[in-house]
């Protein structure tokens, strides 16, 4: 197998033997976490799930015998939401 290295950037060009290209140093490694040689598949699935109960109850004017004019009123609200950023 034969590798070719084109270094471009110097200002004089020379083709290397073996010995001389084992005498080359230096560069740039960037570090690598172990993880990232392996496959990393980037597909996730995130489920969520919102249970809520509400009970209501309105007991106005319970066990009133002729009672007149009873009024009652009664608002309820109930909100969720789920959110993947």
């Amino acid at each position: 197998m034969t590798t070719i290295l084109a270094i471009k950037d110097l200002s004089v060009t020379e083709e290397l033997d073996a010995r001389a290209m084992r005498a080359v140093r230096g560069g740039f490694v960037p570090f690598m976490p172990v993880f990232s040689l392996t496959k990393i598949d980037s597909n996730f699935n995130a489920s969520q799930l919102i249970g809520q109960t509400q009970n209501v109850v309105n007991m106005n004017g319970n066990n009133t015998a002729f009672a007149d004019d009873i009024k009652s009123h009664v608002t309820s609200t109930q909100n969720a939401s789920n959110n993947i950023y």
